[in-house]
């Protein structure tokens, strides 16, 4: 018999763990107006897939609701039914649909549970509607084209190509235990430099989408919803927004894009405090490898986090902010990070056993700079975070949790 073990889940609450990720779900919410407010016209559908890129999904989710968001995306089944757990306890009857692949036997639990599935090629949609007929429902859906991200969707990259996927969608439209609801596509290179490459190939994609669109409809095939962007492109490609834009790494207040920036607030704090306090003496190493080597005396100050808690050796070096009793001052990051600690120079800053840290979160552009140490993105930082790291929510004052 299969058994099923989530990490960390066995962990005692004895007491908050040193080291915690703050969630500001009153930055959330100011966000999504923010957003709401600037793409106005079209449906906002706020992405909370991977756990809401870490922060955790159901606090998130109510805190949208709250907001009146009434459409979501996540990634998979398991992520649709925590989504609509939320919807339920909170008597609101929000859409929530799965941008990836679903078992065509869980065609059942897609239409028991209001869930509407993508369709990710038109042979995946003939074998989701089988299962669907077996079962006798009616699953809602929305085509997946692929217009040139080559992941998922019926490709429409040629005129050729098009004219197939219009036969494509006329058949799965003929499908009569999937109602089609509506179609979208996902842009590549949405997060580039204006005037380069990556604007041509979107709007390229764009280009293609529409023309598979306006097919369709010169065959009387009207599908009601259509959306095309991402966060990126939500902001920078008003003329693209359709009936509705994606918006993920936006809500958090982090960049899909180092040449966007507009008035957000991070969500996630990261924080951990001091455990420990030495003096390196010259010519003394900190850490594997010995990386950091002291050229005169040094204060250290020791951590309880590091890899295993999501925190990247590749961002030994970036500067955190220590709370101090004289007020906030910066340390670099010194020495390999451990899978469970990791060192910080204090010299000079009055840092004592006990101060609060802030990893990223704290300073415009922390969660950047560790991103661009890791040679990866925003979204890969805030994922990483790993189960071991309680989320702690607050709001502002007056506002509800």
């Amino acid at each position: 018999m299969e058994h099923i073990y989530k990490l960390y889940s066995t962990l005692p609450e004895l007491e908050r763990r040193k080291t915690w990720a703050e969630i500001d779900l009153s930055a959330l919410r100011g966000n999504y107006r923010i957003l709401r407010e600037m793409t106005a016209g079209s449906r906002l559908i706020a992405v909370v897939k991977a756990e809401a890129y870490g922060h955790g999904a159901p606090e998130c989710v109510r805190a949208l609701l709250a907001e009146g968001c009434d459409f979501f995306a996540v990634s998979c089944i398991d992520e649709a039914m925590a989504v609509r757990a939320v919807c339920d306890a909170e008597q609101k009857n929000a859409d929530v649909l799965i941008l990836g692949y679903t078992q065509p036997s869980m065609a059942g639990q897609l239409a028991r549970c209001n869930i509407i599935q993508a369709l990710l090629s038109e042979d995946f949609a003939a074998e989701l509607n089988n299962a669907a007929a077996a079962t006798g429902v009616t699953v809602r859906t929305h085509v997946a084209v692929d217009t040139g991200m080559n992941r998922i969707g019926i490709a429409a990259h040629s005129p050729g190509e098009i004219a197939a996927a219009v036969a494509a969608v006329c058949r799965v439209q003929g499908f009569h235990h999937l109602s089609v609801e509506g179609m979208f596509t996902h842009f590549a290179r949405a997060d580039e430099e204006e005037d380069g490459p990556g604007e041509a190939r979107t709007n390229q994609q764009a280009a293609r989408y529409r023309a598979l669109r306006g097919a369709l409809e010169e065959r009387g095939i009207y599908i009601p919803f259509h959306h095309m962007c991402n966060s990126a492109a939500a902001v920078r490609r008003p003329d693209d927004r359709m009936g509705g834009v994606r918006v993920g790494i936006l809500l958090f207040g982090a960049r899909p894009s180092d040449r966007l920036s507009l008035p957000l607030r991070p969500v996630m704090r990261l924080q951990s405090v001091i455990s420990h306090l030495h003096k390196l003496l010259p010519g003394e190493a900190v850490s594997y490898g010995g990386d950091f080597r002291a050229d005169d005396e040094r204060l250290i100050a020791t951590m309880p986090i590091g890899y295993a808690d999501g925190f990247l050796r590749a961002y030994s070096g970036a500067t955190v902010t220590v709370h101090t009793r004289a007020g906030r001052r910066p340390a670099p990051i010194v020495g390999k990070i451990c899978m469970d600690q990791c060192m910080i120079d204090v010299t000079g800053t009055g840092a004592q056993t006990g101060d609060a840290v802030t990893l990223f979160g704290e300073e415009p552009g922390q969660l950047a700079a560790c991103a661009e140490r890791a040679r990866t993105i925003d979204y890969e930082c805030l994922c990483l975070i790993s189960s071991r790291v309680p989320r702690v929510y607050f709001t502002e004052e007056g506002e509800p949790k």
